[in-house]
């Protein structure tokens, strides 16, 4: 690690001190710093003579998009602030290396589990409508010790379309050291790059992490000639790499194909409703589960007691509710209970309306439990009925895959 130019770093709250230079960017510099709890820290700061005002625009999308996202595959964004020389920062947490730093040390069998990682964490940018446009080992962050890997370096992309053009027509020396990972529509002036450049970088990256070499042109060495038993990889990995991006699959579509390999480490996600974050696919996100419906308030009006609920029931929740076989009081069960939005009622007089509200009470947690059952019984069928469609779908695609080459037999 270097020695950093002198300069302070200061937050809001807390002073940051250089401990040494990680690495230099196209706009940036990132740096080790230690707090006065001497805890590390990687920061990354802005460089004053390149603030142009859309570099300063794309450092703010960075910092927004790493603050409210949550997830273990995105660096966090730890505090923000401006330097004594006037440069934006922000820090995160500090990774001791990168992808970089170990490929060509990962056995066969260890490539995928981390990959998957990396396919998480730049779909969580898909999933918000963000594509990285810097995919390269130099970005992924990783901890050994805690096999975590962790996408960083958004929003300010080196490999922007009019940096690219700008650096192939006038460095020519340096293109290929510096956009080896750049999809083809990243090349040309003009034309739109997004996630699909990602899925482009990403599958150049899966076929280094077995062979140690990026493909480029044609007859490159293949995941076959590595692993033979990851042989299936290299399909994968030609619709990546397609030339045309319309041509090639999104990162879900890359994760069916590996789950239907059997790959079960691998995982789909999706967008809790609630918290707008990136989860699992088999996550329970249902409101009524996440945070189940309880008796907020009672009342009484005309014969009957009232509850006002913490949340308005799903039909699916009231029929839970209505059939659960629970014991009566005094003749009526839930199945008397009348509910209309947020409001529950059950008849009641002034010696019963006590133990009702009780018996009540017991028939909301017997009714959150039931429901709670039936939402993980429903999303388990799901995904064994999403399992099955993969399956046969592979099985569809094998069997064309053996008629094509009966029709077109190799020519000696």
């Amino acid at each position: 690690m270097s020695k950093a130019r002198t300069d302070t770093f200061k937050s809001a709250f807390r002073e940051y001190t250089v401990v040494g230079k990680i690495g230099e960017g196209g706009s940036g510099t990132v740096y080790e710093v230690t707090d006065p709890d001497s805890n590390h820290y990687a920061l990354k700061a802005l460089d004053s003579h390149k603030a142009t005002s859309e570099r300063l625009k794309r450092f703010q999308n960075e910092i927004t998009f790493c603050q409210q996202t949550t997830h273990e595959n995105v660096i966090r964004v730890l505090d923000t602030g401006s330097s004594a020389e006037g440069r934006s920062f922000y820090v995160m947490d500090h990774y001791p290396c990168t992808l970089q730093d170990i490929l060509g040390k990962l056995a066969p069998e260890e490539v995928l589990p981390v990959f998957s990682q990396v396919l998480n964490g730049v779909e969580v940018a898909h999933l918000n409508s963000v594509a990285h446009r810097d995919l390269k080992p130099q970005n992924i962050l990783c901890d050994p010790g805690r096999k975590l890997y962790v996408v960083a370096d958004f929003g300010i992309a080196r490999f922007a379309e009019e940096d690219l053009y700008t650096l192939v027509e006038t460095r020519q020396n340096e293109r290929l050291a510096n956009f080896q990972y750049a999809a083809p529509e990243q090349r040309t002036r003009g034309r739109e790059v997004g996630p699909k450049a990602d899925v482009y970088a990403l599958g150049l990256l899966l076929n280094e992490m077995f062979t140690g070499e990026i493909p480029l042109g044609t007859q490159f060495r293949k995941i076959e000639a590595a692993a033979p038993s990851f042989s299936y990889l290299d399909e994968v990995v030609e619709q990546m790499i397609r030339q045309d991006p319309a041509q090639r699959p999104s990162i879900a579509d890359v994760k069916k194909l590996l789950i239907a390999r059997q790959q079960q480490f691998i995982s789909l996600q999706k967008i809790d409703a609630l918290t707008k974050q990136v989860v699992p696919e088999s996550s329970i996100t249902d409101p009524l589960v996440v945070s189940p419906i309880q008796a907020k308030g009672f009342d009484y009006d005309d014969g009957r007691l009232l509850i006002t609920l913490s949340q308005v029931p799903s039909r699916l929740w009231i029929d839970k509710f209505h059939r659960q076989g629970v014991t009566q009081f005094i003749g009526m069960g839930p199945g008397a209970v009348v509910f209309n939005g947020p409001v529950a009622s059950v008849p009641a007089t002034r010696n019963t309306v006590v133990q009702q509200k009780s018996y009540f009470e017991g028939w909301i947690r017997n009714a959150n439990g039931l429901y709670e059952e039936e939402v993980k019984r429903q999303i388990a069928s799901e995904l064994r009925r999403r399992d099955q469609e993969l399956q046969e779908e592979l099985a569809r695609e094998r069997e064309r895959q053996e008629i094509l080459r009966l029709l077109n037999p190799p020519q000696n």
